[in-house]
């Protein structure tokens, strides 16, 4: 009499565990075409930026930027680049490093940050020139999956504030004392407000962003509108980051996770960027609150500020920094 329940719940366990790997099967191909819809409209997002790069910018833009291909050239010649790998959780990233020109060994540190795909450390190359020029030592990463960083598909930003702290740590071993600022352009401003709100270390000084978005979920659905993804690659999206990078769309939202940050941080934005608009630079702003500072460069392209006003930029950049090493 005991046995005949047993003979009918076998085959209910069989039938539920088969089920069971139904839908984890299921959930499985939903997630790995969510991440081959993602990787897809990054790359055709990469491919895009290359190709745009420069062509978007005003004339007046362009010539600024060859004069300043011409300067950087000039220095590079004078100052000579350290090559440096860090190992990391994700993979080796690979930086290089500018002394100060007329080096004081009491220099403070400039970490500056590329922006998104198509780019690495040359992008921010001008930033260094400048800084280096200005008295500061810089360190220019190339982030994960950009350059000579290993790693397959850009995260957009949220990993990337692990890469952060840890190429601040890596300063902090080269120089016990050092006083560190950080510059971040589009997904590198990202990912130094995102490495921000999650607390810094003293030495950390002032953060500066250019062109930087409000929020991962909404950037990557951008670029997925733009690649004409299919319906269900959107809808899995947020399923497929999470696959790729172990951390969730929710952890991107800049301006709630910076509310009321403490380190002094300068907003740089131009009016006349299409890529991530005026209003994201204005709202992390906001978000940061007191101690956050914006310039807005009016008619500026998608990190152009620098090539059309380059004055008013560097004047503001510098003396921020300055305020904020004083």
């Amino acid at each position: 009499m005991t046995e005949k329940p047993y003979r009918i719940a076998r085959p209910a366990r069989l039938a539920a565990l088969l089920l069971g790997f139904v839908l984890l099967a299921a959930l499985v191909a939903c997630a790995v075409h969510g991440w081959r819809t993602l990787t897809q409209a990054l790359d055709g997002r990469r491919a895009r930026a290359q190709e745009e790069q420069v062509s978007s910018f005003s004339l007046k833009e362009q010539m600024v930027l060859e004069q300043t291909h011409a300067r950087v050239r000039g220095w590079s010649s004078i100052v000579q680049a350290q090559e440096v790998w860090l190992g990391a959780g994700r993979g080796r990233l690979y930086a290089q490093v500018f002394s100060a020109v007329e080096g004081d060994e009491d220099a403070p540190w400039a970490l500056v940050l590329h922006g998104g795909l198509g780019t690495d450390h040359t992008q921010v190359q001008d930033v260094a020139c400048v800084l280096s020029l200005h008295g500061y030592r810089v360190l220019t990463p190339d982030l994960y999956a950009h350059g000579r960083s290993e790693g397959e598909t850009a995260s957009l930003g949220i990993p990337d504030a692990q890469d952060v702290r840890a190429w601040i740590e890596w300063i902090e071993l080269e120089d016990e004392g050092a006083r560190i600022v950080l510059f971040g352009q589009d997904e590198g401003g990202v990912a130094a407000l995102l490495a921000a709100a999650d607390g810094l270390p003293a030495s950390a000084r002032a953060i500066a962003t250019d062109s930087a978005y409000v929020s991962v979920r909404a950037h990557a659905q951008t670029l997925l509108d733009e690649s004409a993804t299919d319906a269900l690659g959107r809808a899995l999206f947020g399923a497929a980051y999470r696959l790729m990078y172990g951390v969730s769309l929710e952890e991107g939202e800049v301006a709630a996770k910076i509310a009321g940050l403490s380190c002094p941080l300068l907003v740089l934005h131009g009016t006349g960027d299409t890529q991530v608009l005026a209003w994201q630079g204005e709202d992390i702003a906001a978000a940061a609150g007191a101690h956050a500072q914006l310039l807005l460069i009016e008619g500026a392209s998608h990190g152009a500020g620098r090539y059309l006003e380059p004055d008013v930029y560097y004047d503001a950049l510098l003396a921020f920094y300055e305020d904020a090493l004083r």
